[in-house]
């Protein structure tokens, strides 16, 4: 009997490029309207109390997807120090904000009461940026977009794979849904110049009404807990004590958000260093203290 050289089926992908492939070339509207259905759904996003309080979570840390070795001879950087002294992520950090936190939902049983758990990816709403004040073309390559709350949702993998192309329904969709969520929450008064410079960096289409998305009470989101908020900022407020520390000469004592980080801080420029310093601290200062 012959030896067949027939190629094989991913069934992990096969959803992904029946809709993408087949279903939008044959019928763009019912394409459209289930891309829709399947983000409104099954995504979840952060509580938008969350936002109100600190809109960036992780203002330290942008992604890089050449800090992890690939292969022989790549030195491992994941959570290592970039030249500014942004620590070095490959959307470890980012994907690991709501282990801890239930979802709630009044729409969707499936999830409503429980923790995610594998299969779920941390989707950048926002691909790109403009405006970026490091000249980062990619959201994730700046800090203050990478972990922005409005640019962060957590879909079912092969859902998450329609929203990575560029400028497509599913893109936009979920931006005009996120704007719907947070553009109008309100933060404090020094919260507001944080929260404005990073919608200045994103464009919200304006192709897709308001009145044709959901109401956001029927999304699902990671309930707020103030021990959440208060972890947060105490984590920003331990990076600021370590530049500090740095800047100032003396050698850190303990571990920084990884061991990498704090290690490699001392071959940051100083000047870098304290650039990081001086807005961190103004964006501490905004975020409400917790009890």
């Amino acid at each position: 009997m012959p030896k067949t050289t027939s190629s094989l089926i991913d069934g992990e992908n096969i959803l992904y490029h029946y809709l993408q492939k087949d279903l939008f070339e044959s019928d763009i509207w019912l394409f459209q309207m289930l891309c829709a259905r399947l983000v409104a759904g099954l995504g979840i996003w952060l509580d938008p109390k969350i936002y109100q309080r600190m809109p960036t979570l992780l203002p330290f840390a942008v992604r890089d997807p050449t800090c992890r070795k690939r292969k022989e001879g790549d030195v491992e950087a994941w959570g290592a120090p970039s030249e500014r002294g942004y620590l070095r992520d490959d959307n470890t950090l980012v994907k690991s904000i709501p282990k801890s936190m239930v979802v709630s939902s009044s729409r969707q049983p499936l999830y409503s009461g429980k923790r995610v758990g594998n299969g779920f990816v941390a989707a950048h709403v926002w691909r790109q940026t403009k405006n970026s004040e490091i000249g980062a073309l990619l959201a994730s390559r700046d800090p203050w977009t990478n972990s922005f709350v409005p640019n962060l949702v957590w879909l079912p993998s092969e859902v998450a794979k329609l929203s990575d192309r560029e400028g497509t329904f599913t893109q936009l969709y979920l931006q005009a849904l996120s704007a719907k969520i947070y553009r109008n929450q309100e933060v404090s008064s020094g919260m507001r110049p944080f929260a404005d410079k990073v919608w200045n960096m994103l464009d919200v289409p304006t192709g897709i009404p308001e009145q044709g998305l959901p109401k956001v009470g029927d999304l699902s989101f990671f309930r707020a807990e103030d021990e959440f908020i208060r972890t947060r900022r105490q984590s920003i407020a331990d990076v600021v004590a370590a530049y500090r520390t740095v800047l100032s000469g003396q050698r850190l004592t303990s571990k920084v958000v990884t061991t990498r980080y704090g290690d490699g801080l001392a071959s940051v420029p100083k000047d870098q260093l304290s650039k990081r310093v001086a807005e961190l601290e103004a964006y501490l200062d905004a975020i409400p203290r917790v009890k």
